[in-house]
């Protein structure tokens, strides 16, 4: 779908990029940002899966860099638990456990949207299934679950045990894990485990060269960066909008209708191909920095509180952060950080003015207003349009570059069904 925004921005601009390590950098960045209870926890979990299972003796790179980027994402589901479930101190009800434990296959739904990560979505849906099979979501016992999910399972206890999260007495991390070998985890496993960490292996959190060989090794694979050129903006623009419809669904479906109304106006003004495919991917992805604000305040009846309104206006911020890494998205980057730039210069992150504010940026902020006048803020259905045109037409010059008014119709801001795939 995004070919031409491909070829232009990767194939003729910088056709030697490393496709897959930005793919991982941004990923790791989304991490970081929803990551609530305990930042660079998969980080940490990540490196230590690579590490553990080399020293059990694999040594396929591509399997190598699978138990990573399970390791990584092993959390990410939880994205789409309740923020009062995920901080919530003290014994959970059955209800409430049944729901965490949904994290597993939200996890895998979400790394599926990566072709390339299909190992290491099988990995995140099974790493909470214990060695005596009373773990989830399937109760496979012992060998039944796949040894790198079981690697996966151990690092992330292990980092938990050493940082007082499921025990009282993390200094006793190595006695806690021959505890439980045998019982929640594989006994083969716990011993290099140990050894690992008493070397100081396990503590490490940056990438040794060995360790960014094995990320190496996949940017060489044919098949690996046959896959992302096949279909790299759209896997990127799939996998942060599964993500954010994981964490707030009405976010996800206002940026897929935002997109489609782009395209109308961009169409109308008779955009390059290039340009129209950026400003399609921003409307899609203008939000996704809200993955960094807790459902709380997304989800909050009635007005916001100062403090609370100053977190909103960070995402998109957080939104660059996350796009900032992939060497193509330089435009795109722009119009999400700015959209929410006022053409009088009163809007934010930087109150930018007049045509300071890059164009796309300016019509994106139109067509998110627009589409958040009728679908975030419900008004009665044959009054949508004359509302979106009254609100609309009353902030050009204020809001909005007056030179848009000349592309924009109230009528169009109800855009078919914007579910489709990318």
């Amino acid at each position: 779908m995004f070919e031409t925004f491909f070829n232009e921005c990767y194939s003729k601009r910088n056709p030697n990029a490393r496709l897959f390590h930005e793919l991982l950098e941004s990923t790791s960045r989304v991490v970081n940002l929803v990551e609530y209870k305990d930042t660079h926890h998969s980080d940490r979990v990540a490196l230590n899966c690579l590490r553990l299972a080399r020293r059990v003796g694999i040594s396929d790179q591509y399997t190598l860099a699978q138990v990573y980027f399970a390791g990584l994402l092993h959390d990410i589901g939880e994205i789409g638990i309740p923020d009062n479930l995920i901080y919530k101190k003290g014994k959970l009800s059955e209800e409430e456990f049944q729901t965490l434990t949904t994290h597993t296959a939200i996890g895998q739904q979400i790394a599926s949207q990566v072709p390339v990560l299909s190992q290491a979505a099988q990995l995140i849906l099974w790493h909470h299934e214990r060695w005596d099979g009373t773990g989830y979501p399937e109760g496979l016992t012992m060998d039944e679950t796949p040894m790198l999910a079981q690697v996966v399972s151990l690092c992330d206890a292990f980092d938990n045990i050493r940082r007082g999260g499921l025990f009282s007495k993390p200094e006793d991390w190595d006695k806690e894990l021959v505890r439980f070998a045998g019982i929640q985890f594989n006994p083969s496993l716990v011993r290099p485990l140990i050894d690992l960490t008493k070397e100081g292996l396990a503590d490490d959190t940056e990438r040794s060269p060995e360790d960014d060989e094995v990320l190496n090794a996949m940017e060489r694979q044919r098949d690996v960066i046959e896959q992302l050129r096949e279909n790299y903006v759209g896997i990127i623009v799939n996998f942060l909008l599964t993500l954010l419809e994981a964490k707030h669904k009405d976010s996800a479906l206002h940026s897929k209708r935002v997109a489609r109304l782009c395209h109308r106006m961009g169409q109308q003004m008779k955009l390059s191909e290039q340009e129209l495919q950026a400003l399609v991917i921003a409307g899609n992805l203008h939000d996704i920095g809200k993955v960094g604000i807790p459902n709380s305040i997304l989800d909050k009846p009635g007005l916001l509180d100062d403090q609370e309104y100053r977190e909103v206006q960070k995402h998109p911020q957080y939104a660059a952060t996350i796009l900032k890494p992939l060497s193509g998205f330089e435009e795109v980057n722009e119009a999400v950080l700015y959209h929410h730039e006022r053409w009088d210069g009163c809007g934010y992150p930087e109150g930018l003015k007049g045509e300071d504010i890059p164009l796309l940026a300016r019509i994106l902020h139109l067509c998110d207003l627009a589409d958040a006048l009728i679908h975030l803020k419900p008004v009665p259905e044959h009054r949508a349009t004359d509302k979106v045109r009254y609100v609309i037409e009353d902030g050009f010059g204020s809001y909005f570059d007056p030179d848009l008014s000349r592309f924009f119709e109230a009528d169009a801001s109800e855009p078919e069904d914007a579910g489709d795939s990318l």
